[in-house]
């Protein structure tokens, strides 16, 4: 895996504590997830880089054109706390902000996921009984 690489994963809990807003947690810490080919566990402090230098955008389905919020205009909020990488998004009045809020709303969709790149040197890897772990410090 190559720091440019785009990687994708599953997050916990998605919830709309009043229309037009999602709340949740796009990465929960200390948390092992099985990939398959290996175990990867999210250390605390990972996206704290990236979260005082980088303009994060909410996609919907990672869709580069569906943008959902930001952080640079504040549509986007997120911060890491003892849990994981909480974040609040104030949905845009467009079709798919509404869309998205209804579907939410009813339940129908109830997670989310977040696409993230390793900076060098932010992953460990090791051995452990045969199988492969990575813990993500730095993304």
């Amino acid at each position: 895996m190559s720091s440019c690489d785009v990687e994708v994963r599953t997050a916990a809990s998605l919830g709309s504590p009043s229309p037009g807003r999602l709340k949740g947690y796009a990465a929960v810490f200390d948390t092992p997830a099985d990939l398959g080919e290996f175990v990867e566990v999210i250390k605390p402090g990972a996206f704290r880089r990236t979260l005082i230098d980088a303009d994060v955008r909410a996609l919907y389905d990672h869709a580069r054109g569906d943008i959902l919020g930001r952080t640079r205009s504040g549509t986007l909020r997120l911060q890491e706390d003892a849990k994981g990488l909480a974040f609040e998004l104030d949905l845009p009045d467009t079709s798919l902000g509404r869309d998205l809020s209804v579907l939410v709303e009813r339940g129908d969709v109830g997670g989310c996921s977040f696409g993230f790149r390793c900076a060098v040197g932010g992953d460990k890897w090791e051995s452990r009984s045969g199988k492969m772990y990575r813990e993500l410090v730095d993304v």
